[in-house]
């Protein structure tokens, strides 16, 4: 799935009805500019559908026989994806007349065309005879709106399928059919299933197949296959073991003959891992981090061993842990982190923040040093040191690029250094006020938390102001975005968390405020849980998407949080 971007694009679905399959009538509703949201940008989403003309013989190809020749509208119902939260619900009729329509001897194409921020989303289909009497439903098809693409997804009420898709139907699950999927978490997350024909068209409505997924090898998962209301959504609970993997197959059937047509594929495999990620909290007053085990809220393990006065924590590929200490270094401790440390001293001088490269490289804010420090694995050797434009560094970011950002408490400044890090940074000063925290979208957008202003956004290549974001916004401790693209912004000023979805301009879409108490950082788990580390009330906090509901609090063992990390 692909991520939201902060411009409006056009995702377009092309909806071509073959004589055979029309019928009845009815006209096409078009959305008007009332659709459009306050605060969001909109753009044109346009939806098809096709019904093959039968040709040949029934030897040589499948005739849409049991595609009802009374199907004459379609009905799409948005919703955003995740969340599930409904945009629209518009219907298109599917007859030669209909205004919307064009028609040839062959086919007729049909258009619905909706008015969409950029995001990602589902459109459960459903189709109905003249006289409403409902044919099909609940068919999911995911889409996005995404920056400089025109998004095209072609849809069919019948045709021989030449593949099969598998997709995954939450945040929680990253991956694909090919590579194989790794689902987040301890609960159960859907995949959604579809088939092709052969110009990748999905088809959908009566002359869809049913599925079924079957496990092939490994165990602990539990499936639940598709239903009559869900018909292509397969869900999947994991066993909540870290790296349990398991091999699926999944079939389409149809009630004739299709699957046995030269061409027709009507089977695939599949993979999914178990990732169960473990929780790290660093108690700045007691010199321990806490390890705890999801769901998170039983009896931690305590690491103490090196550990004084620790300020960030950071964890490389290998699930090796790196605690910053203000006061001694900083201290590596290997899996399962019950041994003894290994120190990194080296040009260490007051570390207050710590991020990886993807290369493995440690990166050393050295506050009391005006230096940052490049450590190579296996860390033992010298640094490499960065001090142009460094001054009391607070917090360091790196994009895909390999860039480095360092926020600047002195100077009130943020500089951008190009790897390998030797020449002049980039200085950010426009907006900077005592900057605390920097967060990174998919786009490059960088995002700074300024304690005693606002949020200001930069785009690459980071010489000017992009937006300030204000609205909802006091004393921000801490800025963090997920897998959606989301901005969060830690409010301490008024003990709340808000979100705003992009292009980041307007109030809040959430504010969540149950039990945030002197909120100081935020993180995101792969499933899109967030984590609010409140120092307040000695707690860390975790909400499910979408952010609405209560949240499950942490607290056994917390005294004077100061950092959270969730494993890789």
């Amino acid at each position: 799935m692909l991520r939201p971007s902060s411009s409006p694009r056009v995702a377009a679905f092309v909806v071509a009805s073959f004589l055979a399959g029309c019928g009845g009538g009815g006209g096409t509703t078009v959305p008007s500019g009332a659709l459009q949201a306050a605060g969001h940008d909109r753009s044109a989403v346009r939806f098809t559908i096709a019904i093959p003309k039968a040709t040949g013989t029934a030897s040589t190809l499948r005739r849409p026989r049991y595609v009802s020749p009374a199907t004459a509208s379609m009905t799409v119902n948005v919703v955003t994806d995740p969340g599930g939260t409904s945009v629209v619900s518009e219907t298109v009729a599917l007859t030669t007349t209909s205004s919307g329509c064009s028609s040839t001897l062959a086919s007729t194409l049909c258009t619905l065309t909706i008015a969409l921020a950029p995001g990602s989303y589902d459109a459960s289909i459903s189709t109905a005879d003249a006289s409403d009497t409902e044919l099909s439903a609940g068919q999911l098809v995911d889409f996005t709106i995404v920056q400089g693409q025109t998004n095209t997804v072609a849809l069919t009420l019948s045709g021989i399928p030449a593949a099969l898709q598998v997709f995954g139907g939450a945040l929680a699950v990253y991956g694909s059919r090919s590579t194989g999927f790794t689902l987040y978490g301890i609960a159960a997350q859907p995949l959604v299933v579809e088939a092709l024909d052969a110009d990748g068209n999905v088809i959908v409505g009566p002359g869809s197949p049913t599925f079924a997924v079957a496990s092939v090898s490994g165990s602990g998962f539990t499936i639940a296959n598709p239903t009559t209301s869900s018909p292509n959504r397969v869900t999947l609970t994991p066993p909540g073991t870290n790296g349990t993997t398991e091999a699926f197959s999944l079939t389409a059937a149809y009630g004739d003959g299709t699957c046995a047509l030269s061409g027709a594929v009507c089977s695939a495999t599949f993979s999914v891992k178990n990732d169960v990620q473990t929780l790290f909290v660093a108690n700045h007053g007691q010199d321990t981090v806490m390890e705890y085990a999801a769901p998170y809220t039983g009896t931690p393990t305590t690491i103490s061993n090196g550990v004084v006065v620790a300020d960030a924590l950071a964890m490389n590929a290998a699930g090796d842990l790196f605690v910053a200490n203000y006061e001694a270094g900083v201290t590596e401790y290997a899996p399962p982190y019950t041994g003894a440390p290994t120190t990194i001293s080296s040009g260490v001088n007051e570390a207050d923040a710590l991020t990886l490269d993807a290369a493995g490289d440690l990166f050393v804010a050295n506050y009391g040093a005006n230096t940052v420090t490049e450590y190579a694995p296996p860390y033992t050797g010298g640094p490499t040191t960065i001090s142009n434009g460094v001054l009391e560094p607070r917090a360091l970011a790196l994009d895909g690029a390999g860039d480095l950002f360092v926020a600047n408490g002195y100077g009130n400044t943020v500089t951008v250094y190009a790897s390998p890090y030797a020449g002049s940074p980039t200085t950010i000063s426009s907006g900077i006020d005592d900057p605390f925290s920097l967060a990174l979208n998919g786009a490059g957008d960088l995002f700074v938390a300024n304690v005693f202003a606002a949020v200001t956004e930069y785009a690459p290549a980071y010489t000017a102001l992009t937006t300030t974001i204000s609205t909802g916004v006091s004393q921000p401790d801490a800025v963090a975005v997920n897998g959606a693209g989301d901005l969060f912004v830690v409010n301490e000023g008024t003990n709340r968390v808000t979100e705003y979805a992009p292009p980041y301009t307007g109030s809040p879409m959430v504010t969540i405020s149950d039990n945030v108490n002197g909120p100081a950082a935020a993180a995101f788990d792969g499933a899109g849980n967030l984590f609010v580390l409140n120092e307040g009330n000695n707690t860390v906090t975790e909400y499910a998407p979408p952010y609405t509901g209560g949240p499950t609090t942490i607290s056994n063992g917390l005294t004077s949080p100061d950092a959270l990390l969730l494993s890789p």
